[in-house]
């Protein structure tokens, strides 16, 4: 019989022990780091996706003020361009409008 004399087994040999250790032992074990890889990789792929949800939300709500701004701005021009005597003052200056006299006005029926 010839006596193994090398004190180091082969690379390919120790990767087959290690291989045959966990699958028969060590079962237990690499089931849970593969969980534990999954569930790390879950909560990045989550924390991403609320990041993201997130950087949306300041958005629409950054665009949401700036519409109300300017339609509190559409108000107030609406408001300063329909108050009676401004249109009247302008009918006045720049149309040269005047109200009809009594005698001026006719009524249809």
């Amino acid at each position: 019989m010839k006596m193994n004399t090398d004190p180091f087994p082969s690379s390919q040999n120790l990767a087959r022990i290690i291989a045959r250790d966990l699958l028969s032992v060590g079962r237990l074990c690499v089931v849970l780091l593969l969980l534990i890889l999954v569930s790390g990789i879950g909560v990045a792929y989550v924390t991403n996706q609320s990041r993201l949800v997130i950087t949306t939300q300041n958005q629409l709500q950054l665009q949401r003020e700036q519409l109300d701004v300017e339609w509190r701005n559409q108000l107030l021009e609406e408001n300063a361009l329909a108050e009676t005597s401004r249109i009247s003052h302008i009918a006045e200056t720049k149309l040269q409008m005047s109200r009809p006299l009594a005698t001026q006005e006719v009524i249809v029926h």
